[in-house]
């Protein structure tokens, strides 16, 4: 059995994709890959199952869970489940009325596309590729001023430019590659992540000197390594 946990960086959405037999320790494994999925608040988690062998489909119980654990989120996070209607697992969730919680296709590029669509375009505004130089600074901050007049954000406003300016401070110091920067408007919070070409994470455990205001301002944030370098990503609230 694989997991594998993947971020789209545009659109704050994660991707699980579970290959092999099903087990009670798969269950235990997907359990907590679900858990730290969550944990990054996304706007949506796609579910691929497609390689995933569960011929009885034992597997329901624990997507429903994710389902439910989804909608507690502030807002709540879609979840698309991708396994071929044949399925044993389909058919079951069907039964136990998934419908209402959670969404069936078939690929995964159905999938992303619903949930693409799901975020509209005003909803989301991006610089792509900033030159590795101060003057991103002043580009994101333009970014953030414009997001606020057209989304009337203020109570967020100076906390995102605050949060923005400490993302590509860092991505300037330890990484000085192009950098694309991406704000989205969700249900009472702002998401921001800075994608840069450099792999390596900054510290997420243990007391670290980079990215101060990120930590004592956000909400939630983490790092993901992607597959041309990693995404730093935030969350801002109002009370923050």
């Amino acid at each position: 059995m694989t997991l594998t946990l993947t971020h789209a960086v545009d659109n704050a959405t994660v991707e699980l994709a579970v290959r092999g037999r099903w087990t009670r320790r798969t269950a235990v494994d997907v359990y907590q890959a679900l858990c730290k999925g969550l944990a990054e608040h996304p706007s949506a988690i796609i579910i691929d199952v497609r390689e995933m062998s569960d011929l009885d489909g034992a597997s329901a119980p624990t997507w429903i869970a994710a389902s439910h654990a989804a909608q507690t989120l502030h807002p709540p996070a879609q979840v698309a489940l991708c396994a071929p209607p044949t399925r044993r697992l389909v058919r079951r969730l069907r039964q136990l009325g998934c419908a209402r919680f959670m969404s069936l296709f078939v690929t995964v590029d159905q999938a992303r596309s619903a949930v693409a669509g799901a975020l509209p375009v005003t909803d989301r505004l991006q610089l792509r590729w900033l030159p590795p130089h101060l003057d991103a600074l002043i580009n994101v901050h333009d970014l953030i001023a414009l997001a606020d007049r057209a989304w009337d954000v203020p109570t967020m406003a100076g906390t995102a430019q605050d949060v923005a300016r400490d993302l590509v401070e860092d991505s300037l110091a330890f990484a000085a590659t192009p950098m694309l920067f991406t704000i989205c408007r969700r249900s009472g919070s702002l998401y921001l992540s800075l994608r840069d070409r450099d792999p390596t994470l900054p510290p997420l455990r243990r007391p670290t000197d980079r990215l101060p205001v990120v930590t004592a301002r956000s909400f939630v944030w983490g790092a993901a390594a992607i597959h041309d370098g990693k995404v730093v990503w935030a969350v801002v609230r109002p009370d923050q």
